[in-house]
């Protein structure tokens, strides 16, 4: 009695590598791109916070009695201690984004000095001449593939208008 042996085919497991491959071309380039729109996100969310403590800060340090420099570029990093371009008083963001931040940021404070125009984040020390404008999504999405990726809140319009 002869006993045939089960398993599978040669061809069966070429196909099958085959679709395994063809469906890897077609997800990986995919989740790349959603990987890139995260990053994305999470650097403008993180300029969002420092958008947010700096209006905040700017509020208090006003309401104390001292003055903001208007039409400032304030930089910063872990301290959290915002440090105007060409000196003056420091404004100190440290109890709006926590003892646990980390990474560098700039804001732009208005004309009057009573609030923020925008706000940038990054892993990468910002200067004020990096922080002269506020960015578009496609400018952060183009900084990514730089030395200093940066993220930015609230986002400029795009040059076509959208």
């Amino acid at each position: 009695m002869k006993h045939k042996l089960k398993g599978f085919t040669l061809i069966e497991l070429i196909v099958v590598i085959a679709i395994i491959a063809i469906l890897a071309t077609i997800l990986i380039p995919s989740m790349m791109g959603f990987m890139e729109k995260a990053r994305i996100s999470r650097m403008n969310a993180n300029a969002r916070s420092i958008y947010s403590g700096a209006t905040l800060a700017i509020v208090d340090t006003i309401n104390s009695g001292h003055t903001v420099k208007p039409d400032c570029i304030y930089t910063g990093s872990n301290d959290c201690m915002g440090h105007p371009d060409g000196g003056g008083d420091i404004c100190d963001l440290t109890n709006y984004l926590g003892e646990k931040f980390d990474g560098y940021f700039a804001f732009k404070t208005s004309s009057q000095g009573m609030g923020c125009i925008y706000a940038m984040w990054s892993d990468y020390p910002i200067s004020a001449q990096m922080a002269q404008d506020a960015l578009t999504e496609k400018e952060v999405a183009q900084s990514l593939g730089t030395a200093n990726p940066i993220g930015c809140h609230p986002l400029k319009s795009d040059d076509d208008g959208t």
